[in-house]
């Protein structure tokens, strides 16, 4: 959802901009220190397991589609953004109902189920990857202009570091990966003799922790520091932190979303690999062996104006 507020806030100097979303996790929280009104509409969800609230959640889309077309009645926006996620479903057929054009837009290498169900009422999707897509348009995945200004100094005094070792940066994205903590949990000992490592273990898992050469987080909302701080990566395969990792040429160690996943992260990752920078790890082996192997971080970002494009497009709507 992050890329969503780098929209926002692209397009809010001369376009008011509203955000409809679930009242549940950080969402919400994000959107509000944006300054961006939220509204909150009933959200269902398809899970890929047998699960009873699969049944339940079935009743609930519905009234969130009566929910959006209340909302958008009373917005009268120009036009629907969708970034994805079952939350967008309602609300871009409620878009639909109401004759608002839609612009939605898949972050990753292959084509989500939300995604899937939207594009039929979508005017264009917009393509994180080139990939085949009715209507699809190719513009890559946006990140927030600010992460290409961090400050390490700030960011090494948070976590008490030194400046005179490499920094290992893990992160499993906004809700933390159980995986990549346990990994970290039994690797500690050995990382800390090579590495300065920065652990966001996610929201809702642990707590800030300090300790000599450690620093533990659940959630940073200043990433842009760190990532600069950053000399390499252990990372998920997410869409939006490939871009930001890519964009910003961090060596990353890839864990792609395996078992229950419809298999996203792994496309992901198996683009992302197409440059030295970035490995995909071998889930039998240690992680730090495999660490020692990344080459160093270049001192160059790459360019990234998948923002500049989606911008362009959304203000032809408007």
């Amino acid at each position: 959802m992050l890329p969503n507020l780098a929209i926002a806030d692209a397009i809010s100097r001369d376009t008011k901009v509203f955000y409809i979303g679930s009242r549940d996790g950080l969402e919400a929280d994000l959107v509000k220190r944006a300054g961006i009104p939220f509204e909150y509409i009933s959200v269902g969800k398809f899970r890929r397991y047998f699960d009873l609230r699969n049944f339940f959640d079935l009743f609930r889309i519905p009234v969130g589609i009566i929910q959006a077309w209340w909302k958008l009645g009373r917005i009268k926006p120009q036009l629907v953004f969708s970034k994805g996620g079952f939350v967008s479903f309602p609300v871009v057929v409620a878009a639909k109902l109401r004759g608002i054009p839609v612009l939605t837009h898949e972050s990753d290498a292959i084509l989500g189920l939300a995604t899937r169900l939207i594009a039929p009422f979508a005017d264009k999707v917009l393509l994180g990857f080139d990939i085949d897509c009715p209507r699809g348009h190719f513009v890559g995945n946006p990140i927030r202009k600010e992460l290409l200004k961090g400050d390490s100094k700030r960011a090494s005094k948070t976590c008490g570091f030194d400046g005179k070792r490499k920094v290992l940066l893990v992160m499993g994205g906004s809700t933390g990966s159980q995986q990549l903590n346990k990994i970290i949990e039994s690797e500690k000992k050995e990382l800390i003799k090579h590495f300065d490592v920065v652990h966001v273990t996610g929201q809702g898992k642990g707590k800030i922790t300090r300790s000599p050469h450690y620093y533990s987080v659940p959630y940073i909302h200043e990433m842009a520091n760190f990532l600069e701080l950053a000399s390499l990566a252990l990372s998920r395969s997410g869409a939006n932190a490939l871009a930001e990792l890519q964009t910003l040429q961090i060596p990353t160690l890839l864990y792609p979303l395996g078992a229950g996943s419809r298999g996203d992260q792994f496309a992901n990752a198996q683009s992302a690999i197409k440059s030295p920078l970035f490995k995909i790890a071998d889930e039998s082996k240690p992680a730090l062996a495999q660490l020692l192997k990344l080459p160093a971080r270049p001192a160059k970002h790459l360019k990234n104006d998948a923002l500049e494009k989606i911008v362009k497009i959304i203000k032809t709507y408007l």
